[in-house]
């Protein structure tokens, strides 16, 4: 805008004056860049980003691995919740989601996709990381995540089932997960 200003035809005239309407005087006051510093520790900004990633990694291999169950957890969870608040007693075995053969079924399919899925997920992690200390460290709270969900599973399942019903729902120990 100052430069602009200086070389407006009409501000020649007032180039000279010795008044504070002098054209080169505003040029200079105006007309002076700001200098705004702003410092950015990009090795900060790096590991934030890396984090953030390793973050969504970690979740996005949990829930394609255990979504199911998680899913199912948080149904009986809500069942629980209004029973306690006053809603009608429940007994699980009666839900038609959950009957033993669906929680089989569903359980089953968990573990198949854990079978199916882990191999390719820690080829690819060999592949982008190609270094084994950092493949485990990357791994490991995603195997404990999904071994929580079935330590969670297991809980719920000796609660809730009867000896019998946990024998046709046949859930994998968690030496086998």
């Amino acid at each position: 805008d100052a430069a602009f200003k200086i070389l407006n035809p009409m501000t020649v005239p007032r180039f000279f004056r010795l008044n504070s309407n002098n054209a080169l005087i505003e040029f200079l006051l105006e007309g002076t860049p700001e200098i705004r510093e702003h410092y950015l520790d990009s090795k900060k900004d790096v590991d934030r980003h890396l984090k953030s990633a390793c973050e969504q990694f970690i979740q996005q291999q949990t829930k394609l691995f255990v979504e199911q169950l998680e899913e199912f957890l948080t149904k009986v969870s809500a069942l629980k919740t209004m029973a306690s608040q006053g809603g009608p007693k429940y007994r699980l075995s009666q839900q038609p989601w959950a009957q033993p053969a669906k929680v089989s079924d569903l359980v089953a399919n968990a573990y198949k996709t854990i079978k199916a899925k882990l191999p390719l997920t820690l080829r690819s992690m060999s592949l982008y990381l190609s270094n084994k200390d950092t493949e485990f460290i990357l791994f490991k709270p995603v195997r404990n995540n999904v071994q929580q969900v079935f330590q969670k599973f297991h809980v719920l399942l000796k609660e809730e089932f009867s000896p019998e019903d946990m024998d046709i729902i046949a859930c994998p120990s968690m030496e086998q997960v």
